[in-house]
C-alpha cells in the first residue's frame, strides 16, 4: 500500500466522521429562545424548545436535544429535502471510507490496484460531497415560524436575523471540502504506478 493511498484513505475516514457528526448534531444554527436559553437547529433534530402543557398556560423550555415525531414534522420542506439529500450523501461518504478501510487492510486489498477501481470509489466520493451539498437547501427554509421565534421576524430565506451560523454546519463544509480532495487524490493514486514495489518510496 502507497503512502499516498493510506492518506486518502486516512482523510476518507476524517471527512465521514465530520460528515456523520455535523448531519446528526443539531448545532447548525443558534438562535435565543424567550429571552431565557439558547436554541439550536439541524434538519431533522434541534436543541431546546418551548412547550405548553395546558390552554391558558406560558410555554415552557424544555432543555433537551431532540429530533421531530415524524419526518413530516420538520417545520419546512425544504429542511425535509436537506435532510434527504444530506443523509444520502453521508451514507455514501462512510461507505466509500468503509471500503477504503478495507483494501487498506487485508480484506479486500485487490481494489486499489487496478486504476479503474481506484477512480470509481473517488468518483463515489465526488458523488457524496455533491449530494451533501443539499446543505445549500437548508437556508431557504429559515422563514419558518420555529426559526422565526429564536431569530426574530427578522428571519427568512438565506437572513438569519438575530440567530448565527453554528459549529455543525463548519463541519459538514469541512466534510465537502475533504471529500473533494480525497476526489483528487484517487485520481493521483490511480496515475501512481511504482517500477518496484520493493524499492519504491511510496510504498509502506
Amino acid at each position: 500500500m502507497t503512502v499516498l493511498c493510506a492518506l486518502w484513505a486516512t482523510l476518507s475516514t476524517v471527512a465521514s466522521i465530520l460528515a456523520c457528526s455535523g448531519f446528526y448534531l443539531p448545532y447548525w444554527i443558534q438562535g435565543r429562545l424567550l429571552g431565557k436559553a439558547d436554541a439550536y437547529f439541524g434538519s431533522f433534530r434541534r436543541c431546546n424548545y418551548p412547550r405548553i402543557r395546558a390552554a391558558n398556560a406560558a410555554p415552557e423550555i424544555v432543555y433537551e436535544c431532540a429530533r421531530y415525531s415524524s419526518f413530516w414534522d420538520i417545520p419546512s420542506g425544504w429542511w425535509q429535502a436537506s435532510t434527504v439529500t444530506m443523509g444520502i450523501g453521508v451514507a455514501i461518504a462512510v461507505i466509500g471510507a468503509l471500503t477504503l478501510l478495507a483494501a487498506a487492510s487485508t480484506f479486500l486489498p485487490h481494489i486499489l490496484k487496478t486504476p479503474r477501481h481506484t477512480r470509481v470509489l473517488g468518483s463515489l466520493q465526488l458523488l457524496a460531497a455533491m449530494i451533501c451539498g443539499g446543505l445549500v437547501m437548508y437556508p431557504i427554509g429559515w422563514d419558518n415560524r420555529e426559526v422565526r421565534e429564536s431569530c426574530g421576524k427578522g428571519a427568512n430565506v438565506y437572513n438569519l436575523g438575530k440567530c448565527s451560523v453554528s459549529w455543525s454546519s463548519y463541519l459538514l463544509v469541512g466534510s465537502v471540502a475533504l471529500l473533494m480532495l480525497c476526489f483528487g487524490l484517487s485520481f493521483c493514486a490511480a496515475r501512481h504506478k511504482p517500477s518496484n514495489p520493493h524499492t519504491d518510496p511510496l510504498r509502506i
